[in-house]
């Protein structure tokens, strides 16, 4: 129901979003004929409705014209987005000058309207495809000296499927190898949720082989996919999945906690509930949201680890994701003696660009505390 709930509101959005655009480029570019008005809105409604068949299609087929077909149209969104940023910015601009006395010539203002939505739209494609490394040191208590000052590797959120594929991967992973990690965490949403054809993933994941393991908890998109779909997927691979599981590693308890659409859903109760758990161990959670983080820390969590947010991946819907999660929309967090790390993902979802953040490997060194 809440899915059917987000895709109706989405694209309630997307239609009022394409109806301002209208509005914008009908006065800003002074259309005043019938004939451009129509012209405007039959090709904004191919866009809009473009929006709509290509997820359509590319849930149904995986071939090459879905799979551009599905990235052009994702495109489209982030540009749309830009747009309204810059009409938000020429407002500015004409507010400014009408404070001050100074009007820009028209010219210019269209140019930063086309040129600068232009630019943020490019830019925010290279950032989602050239993972940067962000580190942290997190300080645990009681850490076994075979852990102490030893580096591990958080991935979250690649998004595998109709744009995320073998050439992105491969170079995501050497990157994560050239970091020499101890351990790999995948929190979640490794796959976008749609049945492409994955006859290549089995040779990278091969590739991840840190001494003390490849570790891998479920998140929302997995789930879309099918659970059986992707534990066949990662059937080949030396990747531990953590299906509400623990896994003690050299004194270090290693928990992952699949993603719950349940409302009800109590994360302290399903840590608790693990067998053999000692909230008096050193721990690492791995649970794809940071949702009802207080439950982790009274459960006796050190570190848990999580993405899903994408740190909003578009301005300015990183201000509204660091709202929705209470705060907790990106980075590192520590109180007393429980941490978070929310990575902001390696992929996106939807459009294929981020403009609020980078596309991201999370390195962290583990130290006594």
């Amino acid at each position: 129901m809440m899915q059917l709930i987000f895709f109706a509101v989405s694209i309630l959005v997307l239609l009022f979003g394409h109806a301002l655009f209208w509005y914008v480029v009908v006065k800003f570019f002074n259309l005043s004929s019938l004939s451009g008005h129509i012209v405007v809105a039959l090709i904004l409604s191919f866009l809009f409705l473009s929006t709509v068949i290509a997820s359509y299609l590319i849930h149904k087929w995986d071939n090459l014209f879905t799979r551009w077909y599905y990235m052009l149209a994702g495109f489209w969104i982030g540009l749309l987005l830009n747009f309204g940023i810059m009409t938000a910015l020429i407002l500015l601009i004409k507010l400014i000058g009408f404070s001050f006395n100074f009007t820009l010539p028209l010219l210019y203002l269209k140019l930063i309207f086309l040129g600068g939505a232009a630019f943020i739209s490019l830019l925010g494609v290279y950032r989602a495809w050239s993972p940067v490394v962000t580190e942290y040191e997190v300080f645990i208590k009681d850490l076994p000296e075979a852990w102490n000052n030893k580096t591990v590797v958080q991935v979250s959120d690649v998004h595998l499927g109709p744009v995320y594929r073998i050439n992105f991967f491969s170079r995501l992973v050497k990157k994560i190898n050239a970091l020499k990690p101890e351990a790999i965490f995948i929190t979640g949403d490794l796959f976008d949720g749609m049945e492409a054809d994955f006859y290549w993933l089995s040779h990278p994941l091969k590739e991840l082989n840190p001494p003390r393991g490849v570790y891998y908890g479920f998140g929302n998109h997995d789930l879309y996919l099918g659970f059986a779909n992707a534990v066949k997927l990662l059937a080949d691979s030396q990747v531990i999945v953590l299906d509400n599981k623990l896994e003690l590693v050299d004194g270090l308890q290693i928990i992952g906690i699949n993603y719950s659409f349940d409302n009800r859903f109590d994360l302290e109760e399903a840590i608790l509930q693990q067998t053999g758990y000692n909230r008096n161990q050193p721990s690492i959670l791995l649970f794809h949201v940071p949702k009802n983080v207080g439950l982790a820390a009274k459960a006796g969590i050190d570190l848990q680890l999580s993405g899903h947010t994408h740190d909003g991946q578009l301005f300015p819907l990183n201000l509204l994701a660091k709202w929705m999660y209470h705060g907790y929309g990106y980075g590192l967090f520590t109180q007393a003696d429980f941490s978070l790390i929310i990575n902001g993902g390696a992929g996106t979802w939807g459009p294929p660009m981020r403009t609020a953040t980078r596309s991201e490997i999370v390195q962290i060194t583990l130290k006594k505390k």
